[in-house]
């Protein structure tokens, strides 16, 4: 018992309140060495540096299931790389997600901005600041060639897109200019172009895809149509984001994949 701490030293040390203790005992996370006669939970003094291993797991989103195969792999001294990888690369995956539905309010954003400056453009001209944040906004980071993100999002998906037909076809869409808006459980992507060649590229895709076998699990297979704007690609699911990810960086980069 000296070389124990009390579960109110261990939550002061790492400043947070027992109660969160007492939690993550209860979902298997961190267990007290032993407890005093009257019943008060006593702590290893090293479970400081695991309770500050949940906080910062949970800072970055890892779920407590996730939290406790890494801990208690780590603990049992036999956490290997397929167990790493499987529970990094879905988190990965999911702020890939998060990220794709803010770059597309920035990017749609710089549109409606520039759609703004061009309807009163006949009454007089925008003052330099307004120009120069428009200019900024208009600078999205998906303009510029991420080659391996565009990779790894590629071979992730798992289907078709990562075939030699699927990359022809995502080589045929490069440069178009296209507006993206987030609709219940997926997007709709605008191609605004009457190019046929891009229409057909798109329904090749979106026939591609509908044999796909993940989206068949997941419901979530492309959908085709045009109107007069352009060709519309409808996109659902939990892998819906991928799309988007690929076609805006397609739209502001002209080099070869």
């Amino acid at each position: 018992m000296k070389n124990t701490i009390t579960i109110g030293e261990l939550a002061k040390r790492v400043g947070v309140r027992t109660s969160a203790l007492r939690y993550y005992e209860e979902q298997g996370l961190l267990q007290p060495v032993e407890r005093t006669e009257a019943g008060y939970r006593l702590y290893d003094p090293h479970s400081e540096q695991t309770l500050r291993f949940i906080q910062r797991a949970q800072r970055l989103g890892f779920a407590l299931t996730d939290i406790r195969t890494l801990l208690n792999n780590l603990q049992a001294g036999h956490l290997d790389d397929d167990i790493v990888l499987d529970i990094a690369q879905q988190r990965y995956f999911e702020l890939e997600r998060q990220v794709t539905q803010s770059l597309v309010l920035q990017h749609e954003l710089g549109l409606f901005l520039q759609d703004l400056r061009d309807a009163q453009s006949h009454q007089r001209a925008w003052g330099a600041s307004l120009e120069q944040f428009l200019e900024r906004v208009c600078a999205n980071p998906l303009g510029q060639n991420d080659h391996d993100t565009f990779e790894w999002l590629v071979s992730i998906s798992g289907c078709t897109l990562n075939t030699p037909e699927g990359r022809v076809l995502l080589e045929k869409l490069r440069g178009n200019h296209l507006h993206v808006w987030q609709q219940e459980d997926g997007y709709q992507i605008l191609f605004v172009t009457r190019d046929t060649a891009v229409g057909n590229a798109l329904q090749e895709l979106a026939d591609m895809e509908a044999h796909c076998q993940v989206h068949a699990r997941q419901q979530s297979t492309p959908l085709f149509d045009h109107n007069e704007e352009g060709y519309l690609l409808t996109v659902r699911g939990d892998n819906a984001f991928i799309y988007v990810r690929l076609l805006l960086m397609l739209e502001g980069d002209r080099s070869n994949l």
